[in-house]
């Protein structure tokens, strides 16, 4: 059956895909050949054509950003822009707070709801002159049931969840770049399945304080963005000005992107994922692991080393782990939430509270010793390579509403290692993305192997 792309986008080809990029745009401002403000229409232009289709948008100020984006091409011409991220449109995922926008977490019971601060890294884009140019579709409360959003390069297919709305407005070419969360896979999932960068940093590394959080020990800001240059330019600055999660020290490398590095080592995860995963899909990813490995990069895998098979091995009920330490944690606020009105929570939030409900203690102490044991296990691999590849999901976005399997995502959430998304594969017309898996604070390092990789694969 044919796929039924958005107005302007044919079958995916990532070598093909125009995403939108920023940075580079930068020279052009000061010299005045482009402005902020023709760049934003340009991007106005595009949700004008594609966002009845693809609905990625759940409130946009485009008065406001027109401002925003007039007052940073005046900085331009004067030669004083704010910051690397000045001028650049960003969508922000509806759990983040806004101050000029609603705040409504796609949630009934916060409908109308206007905070009176923005969230830190919202605050710091703006300090910093960002184009912040609406909100962005999610689920609802990041964990319900799934949104309205669909995928840009086939339109009866999910963008994932629950950053839908983001990944679908950059793999829409809308925006340069966008804020999502993470907990499970709400940012590496929907990126795969809508052909974008994702980050998902070190846990931690970016200050996600004012961002709703069900979770507080799996909860990631996510940072989303059509060139891997610009997912780490917005991480990089947030991150400076706002630090990490209080308590973590930020992310650690350079304010620009690191330079691309081709990897010595690599292991290839299977993960729980890979049962699941269909056989075009492996194919395509087992097509991109021989061009590594013919590019001279070093391929391990399970069969290859008793370290990796035993992390293989212990990880594989990454799903049963998860949702322990999901469903513990997410009790509060939610128990509230239902006392004062049931009728407006979803029935996939209210089946979790349910099952968080049986846990106990004893089992969530367990839960993170669990966790410890992984993390020292993942640390060990670190001497062996450079860092992990595998799929972001397993395979690419279904039909319907179902917002897809997050299983390959599951392991680096509860661990927290550094995990990027790329798209670089294209199975039934439509993108998958390639997940690499760093180590704790090695999220510059896992940046300079993706922009090489990058580079290999889309070149070659």
């Amino acid at each position: 059956m044919a796929s039924e792309p958005a107005p302007g986008f044919g079958p995916y080809d990532p070598k093909t895909n125009k995403l939108l990029s920023f940075h580079d745009h930068r020279e052009k401002f000061l010299s005045g050949e482009d402005t902020p403000r023709a760049y934003l229409e340009r991007s106005l232009e595009v949700i004008n054509r594609c966002d009845e289709a693809v609905m990625a948008w759940e409130y946009l100020q485009i008065d406001r950003a027109r401002e925003m984006a007039d007052t940073s091409t005046k900085r331009y011409a004067d030669g004083k822009p704010l910051s690397p991220v000045d001028g650049m449109p960003i969508g922000l995922k509806d759990l983040i707070e806004t101050v000029d926008m609603p705040t409504e977490y796609n949630c009934e019971l916060f409908k109308g709801n206007q905070p009176i601060r923005d969230a830190i890294s919202v605050y710091y884009l703006r300090q910093g002159g960002a184009v912040l140019l609406g909100k962005t579709v999610t689920v609802t409360l990041g964990g319900g049931d799934p949104c309205k959003s669909r995928n840009p390069f086939d339109t009866r297919r999910t963008p994932g969840g629950s950053s839908a709305g983001s990944c679908a407005a950059v793999g829409s070419a809308m925006i340069p770049g966008a804020l999502g969360t993470h907990a499970r896979g709400s940012t590496i999932r929907p990126a795969s399945f809508c052909g974008v960068y994702g980050l998902k940093a070190t846990f931690g590394a970016i200050n996600r304080q004012g961002s709703y959080s069900a979770a507080h020990s799996l909860d990631h800001l996510g940072v989303i963005a059509g060139s891997i240059e610009d997912m780490w330019i917005m991480a990089r600055y947030i991150s400076e000005h706002a630090g990490g999660d209080p308590g973590h020290p930020g992310l650690y490398g350079g304010r620009m992107p690191p330079e691309p590095k081709k990897p010595a080592r690599m292991i290839v995860l299977e993960t729980a994922g890979w049962d699941a995963t269909d056989e075009a899909s492996k194919e395509a990813f087992e097509g991109l692991i021989r061009q590594l490995s013919d590019a001279g990069v070093e391929i391990y895998t399970r069969k290859d080393d008793p370290a990796i098979e035993a992390y293989e091995s212990e990880t594989h009920n990454s799903p049963e782990l998860w949702r322990k330490l999901y469903r513990f944690e997410m009790r509060w606020p939610m128990y509230q939430y239902l006392d004062y009105d049931a009728d407006k929570i979803p029935p996939r939030l209210k089946a979790g509270v349910q099952e968080g409900a049986g846990l106990t203690q004893a089992e969530y102490r367990a839960a993170l010793v669990q966790r410890a044991h992984w993390r020292n296990m993942h640390d060990e691999l670190a001497q062996r390579c450079d860092g992990m590849i595998t799929l972001g999901s397993p395979g690419p976005g279904p039909i319907g509403i179902d917002q897809g399997s997050a299983i390959f995502n599951e392991s680096s959430s509860i661990i927290g290692m550094p995990a990027i998304s790329l798209p670089l594969l294209a199975v039934e017309d439509v993108p998958l993305g390639v997940q690499l898996q760093g180590y704790t604070d090695g999220d510059e390092a896992l940046t300079a192997t993706g922009r090489w990789i990058s580079q290999h694969v889309l070149k070659t």
